[in-house]
């Protein structure tokens, strides 16, 4: 099945890891840059489509071997930087590629590139300083080949638009070939389109029309990265979120274009460990970051085109209710279940409720990874890409708004979100299940607001406050885990036969028994949270 690769998530350095490196004080040659791939006839029938025409003789074929370089303790993938030599015809050409820029979720990345007069990279050719100094001191007997690429590729160039339509200068590129390691080899096949001059807008739209007629999907991972994850073993890694990082004086139009493109790029980061994975905390983060861009519409509601915030609420509501049971089922497994067997080893029961939630966690993932398959997820991502590219929220009615400073803004909105979820959470300990539950969603929005305003202030006074509303919400967090537990167990009942019905009506009951005494025993302890939090000064008010 397809998958689709924005070239914008690259190179982070491990799991947990986000922020990709920014180097240099002026910018390298950017690229914008989509990636699309699916089964082989596939992308050949979108290569023959008549949106990727061009005039007769316009195709370019070229064999290209390109060696990706590193030393043995990998300290260049570490530090976000990828170097390579690629063969093409005659030639030889040395790159040092960095991560996407810091600020956003483009599908953008820098590339130092020089000629080389033999295949051996040649590391005093690199003229930047500031990369330089990023790189460290690598001797050249340290460099060894990771892997190779070898790739036939065709090339178009395509110019669209015009008769008062945004104009753009578009390559279009099928390869095929495959990543070779010592041991291993896998088979690449891709389409991309690349931005040469012009207006981005036309470039998403062409990628919109050609994936609404050949079911394409976006990858990913770039070559690279394949490159290194065969080489390693090694699946792709999660990765969490990284808060932008605004200046004080920042406006709310350069707020809005940060933290948009901060919410893909997390997104985006966790789409193929979603995909190629099962470790749960890939499905978390991928959630985490579309609620981060369903609090951020909430944040900016009343500058924002109300017909733009529901669509992307929408979709981005229908994806998070896709990733639920591979989550609800990964909690389970994984967080509530193991206390239990480790008291109750020899339960059969226990055991026969166990399998019973893998198969249903089996399930849970296939419907996830057909969402991000899916043509309507695809259509999302291009979507939601060419809005924050083109400033979307600038089609409402508050271009007025737009040069406000962000400060401003930030300080009435933590206030009022502050002053609710004290309103919600007064008697604290006569509170319902359902109003617990309504009080943990608004302290997730706003410490999901906090953290996109926390850089305009100093750490040492957000860090108490950030600490105390996430205890808390932990608190809670967790009995919320315990209700959808108590409707996960009510799923399966049915689901066995005979016997098997009845041990896994009995091990239901066990853990339905056991955290019901362990809310018991923590409720002094949720109370004390409570208390912390509301006791502690918010970080704005000084502001």
């Amino acid at each position: 099945m397809p998958e689709v690769e924005t070239a914008r998530l690259l190179a982070a350095e491990g799991a947990g890891h986000s922020e990709p490196t920014r180097i240099g004080h002026e910018p390298p040659k950017q690229e914008i840059e989509l990636k699309l791939t699916a089964e082989p006839e596939r992308l050949k029938e979108a290569w023959s489509s008549r949106l990727l025409a061009t005039r007769a003789g316009g195709e370019a074929v070229r064999a290209l071997e390109t060696v990706y370089y590193d030393t043995a303790d990998r300290r260049l993938r570490r530090r976000g930087l990828t170097l390579r030599v690629r063969k093409d015809g005659k030639r030889f050409v040395q790159s040092v590629e960095t991560a996407a820029d810091g600020a956003g979720g483009l599908p953008t990345r820098g590339a130092f590139s020089c000629p080389l007069p033999s295949a051996r990279p040649d590391l005093k050719r690199i003229e930047d300083p500031e990369l330089k100094r990023h790189m460290g001191l690598i001797l050249p007997a340290e460099l060894e080949p990771v892997f190779t690429a070898r790739i036939e590729r065709r090339t178009r160039k395509l110019r669209r638009g015009g008769r008062n339509l945004p104009k753009a200068v578009i390559e279009a590129a099928l390869d095929e070939g495959e990543v070779v390691t010592g041991d291993g080899r896998q088979p690449v096949a891709e389409l991309g389109l690349e931005l040469l001059e012009g207006a981005s807008e036309v470039l998403y739209d062409l990628a919109r029309k050609l994936v609404g007629e050949t079911p394409l999907a976006l990858q990913t991972i770039r070559t690279s990265e394949r490159g290194y994850a065969l080489a390693g073993g090694e699946a792709p890694k999660w990765v969490r979120a990284a808060d932008p990082a605004f200046p004080r004086d920042i406006t709310l139009d350069r707020a809005l274009d940060g933290i948009f493109r901060s919410c893909l790029r997390h997104w985006l980061a966790n789409h193929a460990p979603v995909l190629e994975d099962d470790d749960p905390e890939g499905v978390h983060q991928l959630r985490v970051a579309l609620r981060r861009l369903r609090s951020a519409l909430s944040v900016f509601k009343t500058i924002l085109p109300a017909e733009d915030a529901a669509w992307i609420n929408q979709e981005a509501r229908w994806l998070i209710q896709s990733l639920g049971p591979a989550r609800d089922w990964d909690v389970f497994l994984t967080e509530l279940v193991p206390p239990l067997q480790a008291a109750r080893p020899d339960s059969g029961d226990l055991a026969a409720l166990i399998a019973a939630a893998e198969d249903a966690r089996t399930l849970g993932y296939e419907r996830a990874r057909a969402a991000l398959r899916s043509g309507r997820y695809t259509a999302f991502v291009l979507d939601l890409e060419r809005w924050t590219e083109t400033g979307g929220w600038h089609d409402g009615e508050a271009n007025g708004r737009f040069e406000e400073p962000l400060s401003d803004y930030a300080c009435r909105l933590l206030r009022k979100r502050h002053k609710r979820v004290l309103k919600e959470g007064r008697d604290f300990a006569q509170l319902s299940d359902e109003e617990r539950h309504r009080l943990r969603i608004t302290l997730k929005k706003l410490r999901y607001t906090c953290e996109f305003f926390s850089s305009l202030y100093p750490k040492g006074r957000t860090r108490p406050y950030l600490k105390a509303l996430k205890s808390l919400q932990d608190e809670l967090g967790h009995l919320n885990d315990v209700v959808v537990a108590e409707d996960l167990l009510d799923s399966l009942h049915g689901k066995g036969e005979g016997s098997n019905t009845a041990a896994l009506r009995a091990a239901a009951g066990m853990v339905i028994g056991w955290y019901s005494s362990a809310i018991d025993a923590a409720r002094p302890a949720m109370l004390r949270r409570w208390a912390d939090f509301a006791a502690t000064e918010p970080f704005w008010i000084r502001g």
